[in-house]
């Protein structure tokens, strides 16, 4: 095994030998996507988190029908948060029992779709969506389950603001104002308060901090029972579950995470409050992210004032998220891979759009590439395809396609 095969390796475990031929195969740009490589990612944080603990895929990371349906059959829930990702889920198979909806501008439609279709949970956001969910609830004669999303003081410290930590944020209510929503919450008798839901941090890769911030979540939680005396069934502690996008990154200790929770669930002081609770973990990235690769093909190779260029048929108008966030994607020439060329080159990867933001990196290191490689980027399965702006300049969409 090579250098390069040893690279490949590091962010997938998407058989190489499955991927014989498609430079021979290549069309057009595409999405190439491994159901057994999310089973493996579900089964591995199943099997280390307690079982009190259940996970609801958010969908937003990846929305294809077939990853939707596959993940639902693993049997995990799935947290949506729009009008079309409720419809995407039902249809896939989830129960109403097994959705949830969030986010932080509701419009009353989705409100009330939630409401009629009996979702698990709307995780209300503002005093404002608390009396519209309320209201909606009274005129189709049902009692709504919510969960209030908490925005606290503490995170598990971004290294790039996704979500946003601490301080100013849309999302939720300020844990300073929240008795503003216990007090509004007094006169509903239409919602039910289930819990509560704080998601304050994403792409983390250090369990010590995953673990601190639901540590810190369940304090919450059993604070504001004491304090405004209710009963806690659920706790939403969001996402953040992060995969490494370069060698200077490690792979999440997901073992390590689930022995210390296991510890925690199980002390005297956490033991009674959990009891008849639900955790809620909400992850993404982790389950779809290693199981897709965005492929394109070189069509020019060039030099700017010392810069070696690869100009490639697709871009950020399928993959934005390179220059959203200014992240590059482990990348792979497979066309060298399978031909056995070994000499590294670094490169900037351009694509065909009208705009300087269309790179996917400046400087990434690949075997030496000439025109008609295939260039495979990693971690293309979350936030990938449905994150971007395939109607800029009119270019083809990108295909999508399941090599298992």
């Amino acid at each position: 095994m090579n250098g390069f095969e040893q690279e490949y390796y590091r962010y997938t475990s998407l058989d190489l030998h499955k991927l014989g031929g498609i430079d021979k195969q290549y069309s057009s740009p595409c999405y190439v996507y491994s159901k057994n490589t999310i089973s493996e990612s579900y089964k591995k944080l199943k099997n280390s988190l307690p079982d009190k603990f259940r996970i609801f895929y958010a969908q937003k990371s990846n929305p294809n029908p077939e990853i939707l349906q596959h993940i639902r059959k693993l049997g995990a829930g799935c947290d949506t948060a729009s009008f079309g990702e409720m419809k995407s889920a039902l249809r896939a198979g989830f129960t109403p029992e097994n959705i949830m909806l969030t986010g932080p501008s509701k419009s009353e439609e989705e409100i009330r779709f939630a409401v009629e279709n009996n979702l698990l949970s709307v995780n209300v956001e503002s005093v404002q969506e608390l009396e519209l969910t309320d209201k909606i609830s009274f005129e189709s004669g049902k009692v709504q389950g919510i969960l209030v999303r908490v925005n606290p003081p503490y995170d598990s410290s971004e290294t790039t603001r996704i979500i946003g930590g601490t301080g100013v944020s849309k999302f939720g209510i300020d844990i300073e104002q929240i008795y503003e929503f216990f007090s509004y919450l007094k006169s509903k008798k239409n919602v039910s308060l289930k819990g509560i839901h704080i998601f304050n941090s994403s792409q983390i890769l250090d369990e010590n901090r995953i673990f601190s911030n639901t540590k810190n979540v369940i304090d919450t939680a059993i604070e504001l029972s004491q304090k405004y005396s209710f009963s806690i069934k659920k706790i939403d502690l969001g996402g953040g579950f992060g995969i490494p996008y370069s060698s200077e990154e490690t792979q999440l200790d997901i073992e390590s995470l689930g022995n210390k929770l296991n510890s925690l669930t199980e002390s005297k002081e956490y033991k009674s409050f959990l009891e008849d609770v639900t955790l809620i973990y909400e992850p993404g990235r982790y389950l779809s992210g290693r199981a897709g690769i965005y492929l394109v093909k070189v069509l020019y190779t060039k030099t700017s004032r010392g810069q070696k260029i690869l100009l490639t048929d697709g871009g950020i108008h399928h993959m934005l998220r390179p220059a959203l966030i200014g992240q590059s994607h482990p990348a792979i020439n497979l066309t060298a891979l399978f031909e056995g060329r070994n000499n590294a080159e670094n490169y900037m990867v351009a694509g065909p759009l009208c705009t300087s933001l269309d790179t996917f990196g400046e400087n990434i290191g690949l075997a030496e590439s000439k025109p008609g490689d295939i260039i495979a980027f990693m971690n293309a399965g979350a936030y990938g395809y449905t994150e971007s702006m395939p109607m800029f300049l009119s270019h083809p969409a990108a295909k999508e396609i399941f090599i298992d």
